[in-house]
């Protein structure tokens, strides 16, 4: 078991580091990737420069764990136990697509640095960022897997182009709803598409 003080010394560790990765996500995302330094960073989360460091070796470092931070909440909530467990595959398909969109609803700083900086440059190439990303486009190819397994949707049906179909969804409703300053409600919109797109999942009746 772990001395008090030690547990005490590694949460205001996490906390800082939380802070760190939460301002960098608020200024790239309003200020932009390139017009953002480290300093303005340390600032907005209240440390001092030096100490960034001690958590990030620079900038490029700090911008791969602004999607790595961010999917894994985002990962966390999808696959935590609940009553979604006893919903079908299709209904978990669902729920996650839906969720995705909630995230960036509800963090819109996180919607403008990931589909509208990372994910249009090469940096989505970047191994870390890349692992972070396919982890969770790995979690619908499994949800659409299981909805063929169970006969919800056609058994010829590609799991993997599927995917890419909501993914290409979700990345062209939320990039609109950035740049014409959120014209519309994102869950609700998402919601139709899925509905739309999932017509061409589904079994077709003899």
């Amino acid at each position: 078991m772990k001395p008090p003080r030690l547990k005490l010394k590694q949460q205001r560790s996490r906390e800082r580091r939380e802070r760190i990765v939460a301002a960098a996500t608020r200024l790239f995302g309003r200020r932009g990737i390139a017009r953002t330094s480290l300093t303005d960073v340390a600032r907005l989360a209240r440390v001092p420069l030096s100490s960034l460091y001690d958590y990030f070796e620079d900038k490029q470092d700090l911008v791969a764990a602004v999607p790595e931070d961010n999917y894994q909440a985002l990962y966390e909530r999808l696959t935590a136990g609940s009553a979604e467990d006893r919903c079908s595959p299709h209904q978990r398909l669902r729920a996650s697509f839906l969720a995705n969109l909630d995230y960036v609803r509800a963090n819109p700083d996180w919607g403008r640095v990931f589909f509208l900086e990372i994910w249009p440059s090469a940096a989505v190439s970047r191994a870390r960022i890349r692992k972070a990303v396919d982890r969770y486009g790995l979690h619908y190819v499994g949800l659409v897997r299981g909805a063929v397994a169970s006969g919800e949707y056609r058994k010829d049906l590609d799991p993997y182009l599927a995917m890419s179909l909501l993914m290409g969804g979700l990345c062209q409703l939320t990039a609109v709803w950035l740049l014409y300053d959120r014209p519309y409600d994102l869950v609700e919109r998402g919601a139709a598409m899925f509905d739309l797109a999932e017509i061409s999942f589904l079994r077709t009746k003899a």
